[in-house]
């Protein structure tokens, strides 16, 4: 059981994006369009508490809130197109402590990297991608019960009200991105009331889109005992990794819906 906040309506805008797609590896190939986990991104740059907390002497503190991506609206998907950038690695700890400006220890390597852009318009000016992500504050039956805690109502609409508020000052503890940290968001805005066509287009079908990772396998190995030791071993092997999750993402007249979100 959760108790959920109403929707909160947030207009992002920015000139790049690139919310990489899992399969292609090195390659970093954009899916068509902003993916709820990106979008969550952007909400939590602005404001963000976490349920699960990873320092070992707050591992049973469960209070905070998740960010529930209900809706995301296309108002301009813009288009694919490829850049080709020279990137750095290093061969070990050592040359990365010895980096510099212009580092000679570093491994250079083209990449390709297929991103999306606003476009431009009829008269040449760049256009902006631009994206409405709709979603609500969720807390927890632990949160609930805790009756140390103020009410349920008094917390849901505190988190609502100081994400607005930060929202609409412009507030944020990091930049936010869209997809890929190096394309920050230009812009953003609360919209009180979304409309409920973006577009004409009754259908537009984006394909499968990855919607989360699920990382109860990974809280659940460390366990939430309070200063419980993280295991030694066993951490990384395949059931105790975060599960990825997809969704088929269908646009009816700008929005998609977003399924498979908390229960």
């Amino acid at each position: 059981m959760f108790l959920r906040t109403e929707p909160i309506c947030l207009r992002v805008k920015g000139p790049f994006a690139c919310f990489t797609r899992p399969e292609f590896h090195v390659e970093r190939v954009s899916y068509p369009v902003i993916t709820p986990e990106a979008a969550r991104g952007v909400l939590e740059a602005i404001l963000m508490k976490p349920v699960e907390k990873s320092e070992a002497g707050k591992r049973g503190n469960k209070i905070g809130f998740r960010w529930n991506i209900t809706r995301l609206g296309i108002v301009n998907k813009g288009m694919m197109f490829s850049i080709l950038r020279n990137e750095l690695g290093y061969t070990n700890h050592q040359s990365l402590e010895n980096s510099t400006g212009y580092d000679v220890h570093a491994e250079r390597a083209q990449r390709h990297s297929l991103i999306l852009s606003g476009g431009t318009d009829k008269k040449g000016n760049r256009k902006m991608l631009e994206y409405l992500i709709e979603a609500e504050i969720v807390i927890s039956q632990k949160e609930r019960n805790d009756t140390r805690r103020p009410t349920n109502v008094y917390l849901l609409e505190k988190y609502r009200q100081m994400f607005l508020r930060r929202a609409r000052k412009g507030q944020c503890f990091y930049q936010p991105f869209l997809g890929c940290r190096e394309f920050s968001v230009a812009e953003w805005e609360i919209v009180d009331n979304p409309p409920e066509k973006i577009n004409e287009q009754a259908l537009e079908d984006f394909g499968i889109l990855f919607h989360k990772f699920d990382f109860a396998p990974v809280w659940n190995h460390w366990g939430h005992t309070k200063n419980k030791v993280r295991p030694a071993s066993g951490w990384d092997d395949a059931k105790h990794r975060p599960q990825p999750q997809f969704f088929h993402a269908l646009a009816k007249y700008g929005w998609i819906e977003v399924k498979g979100g908390l229960a």
